[in-house]
Formats: structure tokens, C-alpha cells, sequence
């Protein structure tokens, strides 16, 4: 196949139509055998690196970059890269916005940079003891951390870079429960009040309407995420080894939902292998809720088990997945599902664009883990301060996992100081086998990307020569 077929109805080539014309046509992008190969394999898989472009459709690197600069210049091409494959929760959810903001070029930089992406942890102690769940069951933190930590947390409020215009920011997450820390409320009020868009993520046992009125900050939320452990009384109780969670989590939902508040309210679910008919129940679940408290839940998230000790979902049990959610998605034309929104993740969001695919989640191994991390992207901190690298690093007292402490933010360290330091003046960390476990899917999904940035420039093809026009996306 020759790189310059010409064009029918102008008689260009397609790369002297490039030399002549700064805009391309969709047709004229589409009918290039070349081009058309690029963007369906990066449409599938967005970490494919340049080189491995060119080895498998047989063109030189110069080739390639000319038919990146076609690529970037056709709308139509940008919007089929993102939006139509298989890999478009990727691109949409973590790939382009870890590159628009030039964070991920602060990481491979290795220059300071603040993070868009800062969970706190503020949670003390746990009530749940799940199978998957990466935590010290023994371990909680003693309560003076409850006053010590909102004043730390206040500080990093305060010092928020003047820059930050992100008013996602900041989100409310574990560690542990962060409804056992005992000033959350006041925490809420003071980063909504500083112009902060406030998420939690909770596993709503302590969300009782007592709870709520004493701690009125709940209601300054702008998104309340529940996570759900189990369909059923009998599922939840084995996961959770908690014979009341069920009743009382799905107690709360009703009852915080008839307050009908301005809060975005979703679940989490985690679909763990030999139990993908679960979602049937899930979906009962969801509808028993929405009809006693005359009130919808607004999304729901589904993601596959990424513990480090999970057994993935099977070929066989994939492809069954597909059907089941072709029957989920028809399932919430309902009249009391109908304002159900479901976001499928990486992997199933896959399995459901691309019906023979039977991906399973990305995943790296401790030898691709960079001793700098990405502290310029995402970072959790612990209510002693204590600044995590990873996402499952913010257990107390976890195996190990204080290597991955990258600083503390107390009276004489603001979270700016921590980052930089660690990002221009240390050595970083030097990855252990199993570091792994210390890894949630975007922590994996990011180490894949950044990988893949630093072999393409070692090619000889940065970002600015990709095929990704992030001028056209941004705008």
C-alpha cells in the first residue's frame, strides 16, 4: 500500500494535499488507507506507543509524523479517535485531561507542579472489614487527629495555589471511613465556602438522618458517592462481615434522599467474579430505593475487582457480561430508573463498544513503576498529614506502605513544599515487587500513560508531534 495515494476528485496526494492546505477534509482523512489504520488502532488502544504504530503498518517515523500532523488537523478523525473505540473511557476520563493540563508533562519534566487530583482522608476507624479491602483491620487512628486533622486540612484549603481554577480539586475519601472523622461536616462547610465543588465517597453506615442533622455539613455536598458492598442481606454481610450493613445503608439512601437536596447522589458497585448476575438484584435494589423515597438515584458506577488479590472476571463470564448490560441499558428506559446515568469504567466500558473484546484492566508491573511517581497529578493525605503517592498507600498502618509517604503537611510544611520537594530534590522510590498492591486502576492507567509519553519522545515523536490536536479538543 503506498503512502501517497492520490485523492480522486483533486488529484493531491494526501501528503501534498498537507503542504497545501492547513485544514483537512473528513472525507479526504478518510479515505487515506494510512491515516485510517492510525486512528483505529489508537482508537482502541490509546497506549499503543508511536513506534509500535510504525513497526505494524510499516511506515518510517517521518512517514508517521506527516500522517499525525493529516490526523490532527480533521475533527472528524479527532472525534473517532476519542469518542467511537474501545478505549474512549480512557482517552475521555484520564488520558486527556492528565495531558491538556500539562501535568503529565511536569511528571516526565519532573517539575513541580500542584495536583488536580487531591483525595482527603479523613477517616479514623472503620466499621466494615471487606474481603478485597486493602486496610490493617487492628489499625485506627487515635481521635485527637479528628481536631489536628481539620486544622491541617483547613491549611491545605487556604494555601490552594491562586492558579487552581479546578473546583473539583478536592474530594473526601478513604483511607478509612471518612464518616467517622468527627469533624466532616465542618470540613464540607469549609471547602465549599472557599469555592470548592465537595465529592464524598463513603460506605453510608453512618449516614442516619441523626447523623446528617448533627452534621449539617453533609448538605454543602455537591456529589455524595455510596459504596455498595453486596445486593442482599446475605451477599452484603459476607463481604462486609457487618450483619447490618445492608438494612442500614439502604435505610440511609431512602432517608437522604427524601431531604431532596441539590446533591448529585450515586453508588458504587464492584463486580466481582462468578457474581456479574448480581446486577439484576443491584438494579431491584436501585428501584425499591428510588420508589419509597419518591426520588432517583443519579448514577451509578460499575468497575471490575482491581484488588492486587482479586481473580479476574473469565472469558466466558465477559462475553455473558456484554448481554447483561445491553439488558441493564434497557432496563433504565424505566419510569423509576429513568434518571439513572451508569458509568461503565476502562474495562467494561470496552466489553460494551467492542462485543468480541475480552480486555481485561491494564495493569503494570513493579518494574514498570517510576520512583517519581506522579505526585503532580494525584495524591491522597491521611489526617496526620501524611502524603501518599498512591491511591490504596493511605491505609494506617498497612504492610509497607509508608514508603510510599512522599512528605507530612503540618505548621512548617504547606502541600506545596512536600510535592516539590520530593518531584526536584529526591531520588524517588525504588519499586518493590509488591508495591503493586498499592495501586488503584488510575494509578495504573497513569503509570501506562506516562510510560508510554517517555517511549514516544525517545522515538523521536512528543506529544507535539502526535496525532492528538489538543488546541481542537480544548476548544
Amino acid at each position: 500500500m503506498m503512502l501517497n495515494n492520490q485523492n480522486k476528485k483533486t488529484g493531491y496526494s494526501f501528503l501534498d494535499k498537507l503542504e497545501h492546505d492547513d485544514s483537512v477534509d473528513n472525507e479526504f482523512v478518510s479515505e487515506n488507507p494510512i491515516c485510517w489504520k492510525i486512528i483505529k488502532l489508537l482508537s482502541n488502544n490509546p497506549f499503543i506507543t508511536q513506534e509500535e504504530i510504525s513497526i505494524r503498518i510499516e511506515i518510517t517515523k517521518q512517514e508517521l509524523i506527516k500522517n499525525n500532523r493529516i490526523i490532527s488537523k480533521s475533527e472528524w478523525a479527532q472525534n473517532y479517535i476519542i469518542n467511537q473505540g474501545a478505549g474512549s473511557k480512557y482517552w475521555k476520563n484520564t488520558i486527556l485531561p492528565s495531558i491538556q493540563n500539562g501535568k503529565a508533562q511536569a511528571v516526565l519534566d519532573e517539575k513541580y507542579e500542584y495536583p488536580d487530583r487531591i483525595g482527603l482522608c479523613p477517616g479514623l476507624s472503620c466499621m466494615f472489614f471487606c474481603s478485597f479491602c486493602g486496610r490493617n483491620y487492628s489499625a485506627a487512628y487515635e481521635r485527637k487527629f479528628g481536631e489536628e486533622g481539620l486544622e491541617m486540612f483547613k491549611q491545605i484549603i487556604d494555601q490552594t495555589p491562586k492558579t487552581i481554577n479546578n473546583k473539583k480539586v478536592y474530594h473526601i475519601t478513604g483511607g478509612l471511613e471518612p464518616l467517622t472523622f468527627p469533624r466532616i461536616g465542618e470540613l464540607i462547610s469549609y471547602a465549599d465556602q472557599n469555592g470548592f465543588e465537595m465529592e464524598i465517597q463513603t460506605n453510608g453506615f453512618n449516614l442516619t438522618s441523626d447523623f446528617v442533622n448533627k452534621q449539617s455539613g453533609i448538605k454543602d455536598l455537591s456529589i455524595l458517592r455510596v459504596s455498595l458492598y453486596g445486593v442482599d442481606d446475605e451477599s452484603t454481610s459476607k463481604i462486609t462481615n457487618n450483619k447490618k450493613a445492608y438494612s442500614t445503608v439502604k435505610r440511609n439512601l431512602i432517608d437522604f434522599l427524601k431531604l431532596k437536596l441539590d446533591i448529585k447522589i450515586g453508588l458504587n458497585y464492584v463486580i466481582l467474579q462468578n457474581q456479574i448476575k448480581d446486577l439484576y438484584k443491584l438494579l431491584d435494589f436501585i428501584e425499591e430505593i428510588n420508589i419509597e423515597s419518591d426520588n432517583q438515584i443519579d448514577f451509578l458506577t460499575l468497575r471490575e475487582d482491581f484488588s492486587h488479590e482479586a481473580d479476574n472476571i473469565s472469558g466466558t463470564e465477559r462475553e455473558e457480561l456484554s448481554i447483561i448490560l445491553d439488558k441493564i441499558q434497557n432496563r433504565i428506559k424505566d419510569k423509576n430508573l429513568n434518571r439513572l446515568n451508569i458509568d461503565y469504567g476502562y474495562a467494561l466500558e470496552s466489553i460494551r463498544k467492542n462485543r468480541g473484546s475480552l480486555e481485561k484492566l491494564k495493569r503494570v508491573t513493579h518494574k514498570e513503576l517510576r520512583p517519581k511517581i506522579f505526585p503532580q497529578i494525584s495524591i491522597m493525605i491521611d489526617p496526620k498529614g501524611d502524603v501518599y503517592a498512591y491511591h490504596e498507600a493511605a491505609f494506617l498502618d498497612r504492610a509497607g506502605s509508608d514508603r510510599y509517604s512522599i512528605g507530612k503537611v503540618d505548621n512548617q510544611n504547606s502541600l506545596e513544599m512536600v510535592i516539590k520537594n520530593f518531584v526536584e530534590k529526591s531520588e524517588g522510590i525504588k519499586p518493590l515487587e509488591n508495591d503493586i498492591a498499592y495501586l488503584d486502576s488510575f494509578d495504573h492507567v497513569i503509570t501506562i500513560l506516562l510510560n508510554k509519553l517517555d517511549e514516544d519522545a525517545k522515538f523521536g515523536i512528543p506529544i507535539s508531534e502526535g496525532p492528538i490536536n489538543l488546541n481542537q479538543i480544548l476548544n
